[in-house]
């Protein structure tokens, strides 16, 4: 079982902390209000009223002992850079911080985060691709313009199989799964016979602009 801290219980460090005891993480939840942590407390393995920027607390907690700490201090910046500082210095394996700006995560960064996120950056960004790619349902982005994406079955080739549409070679992209999304099921590298049906899902991993094609 995964072993995770996370510092700061606002709706994002909340929401972490109560999705990850969902999928049976161990969870150890701090925040310096009391009231906060009264949200947490039930589905949370360990509840700890503290103020984290105090060094000794840090060490007392004995950071590498933990998989990974999550940092969410709200509009407290310095807070945010003083307990990444902490946890570095104290040998965190991994320290994942929530960001307010970009030069904020560049500091972040510096002092030994591991990731600094923008929430809001990024679900302005995933909304931005589905308003212009209509049939887009998720997308994950990987490197250099490249992207695994999650799309309901395009009209085109809605009747016909993967050999008859030869993906790969029209459009410079490769599926990787598809799952029906009435029933469910998961079919993971379909073979070339396999025959796409309305309610499909397609994942896809190619560039950007190849996917793009999907929709001419």
């Amino acid at each position: 079982m995964k072993d995770f801290a996370v510092i700061g219980l606002g709706n994002f460090g909340a929401t972490v902390a109560r999705t990850l005891a969902g999928l049976e993480c161990r969870v150890t939840a701090i925040d310096a209000v009391r009231e906060r942590l009264d949200l947490v407390e039930q589905q949370a393995d360990v509840a700890i009223h503290a103020n984290a920027t105090d060094r000794k607390f840090i060490e007392s907690i004995e950071p590498s002992k933990f998989d990974c700490f999550i940092v969410s201090t709200g509009t407290d910046e310095h807070a945010s850079i003083l307990i990444t500082l902490y946890l570095k210095e104290l040998k965190a394996e991994k320290i994942i911080v929530k960001a307010n700006s970009p030069d904020h995560a560049r500091i972040l960064m510096k002092v030994g985060a591991d990731e600094a996120l923008i929430p809001e950056e990024k679900m302005a960004f995933k909304l931005a691709h589905s308003l212009a790619r209509p049939n887009m349902i998720d997308h994950l982005p990987l490197t250099a313009g490249f992207y695994v994406v999650e799309i309901t079955a395009p009209e085109k080739f809605i009747g016909k199989t993967l050999s008859e549409l030869d993906i790969r070679a029209k459009y410079g992209i490769q599926i990787v799964a598809v799952q029906n999304s009435r029933s469910g099921d998961l079919n993971l590298v379909p073979y070339g016979l396999y025959r796409i049906q309305e309610s499909d899902i397609l994942f896809v991993i190619g560039k950007g602009e190849d996917i793009d094609k999907l929709k001419d």
